[in-house]
């Protein structure tokens, strides 16, 4: 039996690494087209009804994500 009082055996019923992972996929998918936008290209197609604009006007500024520490490691071995 899975007690939550027992913290020795006790095991979690939620697992957020599926939510972690689709949270970082998305952060890394917005950098990408941010950094398109930027440089004047729209990465995405255009709706039919959209009034266009320039590309630059919808770029957002993002957050620097941290990099986990084995990468920082692994980054660290390359130089």
């Amino acid at each position: 039996m899975n007690n939550p009082f027992d913290l020795e055996n006790y095991k979690p019923q939620i697992d957020m690494r599926d939510q972690e992972r689709a949270r970082r996929s998305a952060y890394q998918a917005s950098r990408i087209v941010n950094e398109k936008r930027k440089a004047g290209i729209e990465p995405s197609a255009s709706y039919g009804a959209s009034y266009g604009g320039v590309p630059q006007d919808y770029a957002t500024e993002m957050p620097v994500m941290p990099m986990h520490k084995r990468s920082v490691q692994r980054k660290e071995k390359r130089k």
